[in-house]
């Protein structure tokens, strides 16, 4: 018995070895332009009912769920939309963690496009939001918090919440406080972030070192989404404000 395996296991090396190995020698190809060329001959059924998915797509997009006072972009080192959704993430971490969270923080090219004054539709949240984003809930020790907005003050701002006076001076920090007291290094921190920035992603590799790591599953989008419906039913515009929580001097 013992031969005749040894037998079948030579015999399975020497097959494995006379497998044929394939490389490529050559690649080719070419370009198709999509033009109206493809439109005919119009498949009557098909085109009935891409037609009918579209006139539903159009008026969840064009549903308008709330008006806004002003026109907010996005940019550093703070912004009237970065500001707007960084306040929002606050508030949902309030909601949804024990004791509430310390600060939001987010990137400011999470935003896609600008915020409207007048009304805002399903279809602008879309544009703004338009990554599938989801908000991400982390602890994190102090010294790692400092080392974020350490990354803050190199790249010259980005969304933050509305607790946070942070001062720059030469891409440094000159002076950091949250909810008005200097950061304590061995303190725990609940931070609201989004799933991309908690990977360690555009600058903010030191949220790789969180203690403890929540992705919630819910999008940024569905958020801002439900915080305008929700200003809308008390009768609140949409509004938002720059109140000097980040400050840059010196800045070469």
């Amino acid at each position: 018995m013992r031969i005749r395996l040894i037998g079948i296991t030579l015999a399975t090396l020497l097959l494995l070895s006379c497998k044929p190995q394939y490389q490529i020698v050559e690649m080719s190809g070419s370009i198709t332009e999509m033009d109206n060329r493809f439109n005919t001959p119009q498949h009557d059924a098909m085109h009935a009912l891409v037609h009918s998915y579209k006139r539903e797509l159009d008026d969840k997009m064009n549903e308008v769920i709330g008006t806004s006072v002003q026109v907010m972009m996005y940019g550093r080192p703070e912004s009237l939309l970065t500001n707007l959704t960084s306040d929002v993430m606050k508030a949902y971490g309030d909601e949804h963690l024990e004791g509430g969270a310390d600060v939001a923080m987010m990137n400011v090219h999470g935003h896609r496009a600008s915020m409207p004054a007048g009304e805002i539709t399903v279809g602008n949240l879309y544009e703004i939001y338009s990554f599938d984003n989801a908000i991400t809930f982390l602890e994190m020790k102090g010294s790692d918090l400092t080392e974020l907005f350490n990354a803050y003050a190199r790249i010259g701002g980005a969304g933050i919440s509305s607790n946070v006076r942070l001062a720059i001076e030469n891409h440094r920090i000159k002076e950091v406080t949250l909810n008005g007291e200097a950061i304590d290094p061995d303190r725990i921190y609940r931070v609201v972030t989004l799933d991309y920035l908690a990977e360690g992603n555009d600058n903010m590799s030191a949220m790789r070192n969180a203690l403890s790591h929540h992705n919630t599953g819910v999008t940024l989008r569905d958020v801002m989404i439900d915080f305008v419906k929700k200003e809308t039913r008390r009768g609140n515009p949409i509004r938002s404000y720059l109140d000097g929580r980040i400050t840059i001097t010196n800045q070469e």
